[in-house]
């Protein structure tokens, strides 16, 4: 028999929304009193952050929850971590809880930051004499002790998450809840938690992360979550899940128009240069959306002159299919001139060889003045760049650049 250290069966989660008023008092009290007699609540009201949720934890697992924001990864990390109920369900978790889901979460400002020890330490069910017992080991990995006896409420937020997770991960738990939050520490404290936590993985202790970074949950994680509108969309093996995941980011992203891309915000008069068409293509100028790494792809921009303008700059910026952004280039970085004095232009940004691993891009493009400091014209999520090549679901890369390399034993 599997060793069962976490399920939830059939776990929903109910709030109700809070609207400000869009009527008269009148048509607010009126509602209020239909409501009050007829016992009812109308579904405009009512929000499920979780529906139906239903999953088994081993001991020695390591579980990454993914999905977009507002999905239910931190409804679910709150109900499992007892800090709020489920509206109907159940769940069970067999073991001590030891849980950073929040920076702060446990903690009072008010108090130091070795009062707070005690006071988090007893809410993570630990007794005073095994916080005495821990609590230089709790210090040094914090990298506090100067700032020990000073209020919390002075502490930044790296500082509050070095403690939460000192905390959690010293509670000797069974069970870890961790969410992004440790994206707020520093690189050196980053390392030093990761490596505590391959430590409690060794162990076999049940581990949840929750990331938006699909290299590092595929590279610590035995099973993946993917959360999608409140509902478990899958739950399997780490790459399987992450593919079916970002082939989903694909397909959001490439059932947008395109045109609606264009700013709204800019009338005709104030675009000099107006951006007309962003189109992906090959250096034959044939149009394609799907490229392999190592590959030569081209952003081909049309435009039209609607004003002579003194040396424009075209700028082409990537985002991931998070949004985060992975840089760009402009034309006065090569030295390229735009010639205005044409109504109508085209100009071709050649990447090759294309480096970016297997993935989903967009494309935005800017035109800027002379001193890239004004907009002309620009066009947001203007085209979306669809990459086949090495995974970020490889536990053998990670990002999304294959760098040109090569190793040499010396």
């Amino acid at each position: 028999m599997p060793d069962v250290t976490v399920s939830v069966d059939n776990v929903s989660k109910r709030y109700r929304l809070h609207r400000g008023w869009h009527g008269s008092l009148r048509t607010e009290l009126a509602a209020g009193l239909r409501r009050l007699v007829r016992r009812e609540r109308s579904e405009e009201d009512i929000y499920w952050a979780l529906k139906d949720v239903s999953f088994e934890m081993q001991r020695g697992d390591v579980v990454g929850f993914i999905g977009s924001n507002g999905a239910g990864k931190s409804t679910l990390l709150k109900i499992l971590s007892r800090v709020t109920a489920p509206t109907s369900g159940s769940f069970s978790a067999r073991g001590r809880v030891g849980a950073l889901i929040e920076i702060g979460a446990g903690f009072h400002p008010e108090l130091t930051g070795r009062d707070n020890i005690y006071l988090n330490g007893s809410i993570l069910g630990m007794r005073r004499r095994e916080i005495e017992a821990k609590l230089d080991r709790i210090i040094a990995f914090a990298e506090i002790d100067r700032f020990i006896d000073t209020p919390i409420k002075f502490y930044s937020s790296g500082m509050q998450v070095k403690l939460g997770f000192a905390v959690a991960v010293h509670v000797d738990p069974e069970i870890l809840l961790i969410d992004e939050v440790l994206a707020v520490g520093d690189a050196s404290f980053q390392t030093k938690c990761l490596n505590k936590l391959a430590e409690l993985k060794e162990q076999d202790k049940t581990i949840v992360l929750v990331s938006h970074n699909m290299a590092n949950i595929v590279q610590h994680s035995k099973k993946v979550l993917w959360m999608q509108a409140g509902r478990v969309a899958a739950y399997g093996e780490p790459e399987s899940v992450v593919d079916q995941y970002l082939k989903s980011v694909r397909e959001q992203l490439t059932s947008e128009d395109p045109s609606e891309s264009v700013s709204q915000a800019m009338s005709d008069a104030d675009r000099p240069i107006r951006i007309d068409t962003v189109t992906l293509c090959d250096r034959e100028g044939r149009a394609r959306q799907v490229f392999a790494t190592d590959e030569a792809a081209c952003v081909e921009i049309g435009y039209t002159v609607q004003r002579a303008v003194p040396d424009p700059v075209f700028e082409v910026t990537v985002q991931d299919g998070h949004g985060h952004f992975l840089g760009g280039v402009t034309t006065r970085f090569d030295a390229v001139k735009i010639d205005t004095s044409r109504e109508q232009g085209r100009v071709r940004l050649v990447l090759h060889p294309l480096l970016f691993l297997k993935g989903d891009y967009t494309i935005n493009v800017h035109v800027r003045d002379e001193y890239i400091q004004r907009y002309h014209d620009y066009r947001k999520r203007a085209a979306v760049l669809i990459v086949e090549g090495p995974s970020i679901a490889s536990r053998e890369i990670s990002g999304h650049v294959n760098y040109p390399h090569r190793w040499e034993i010396l």
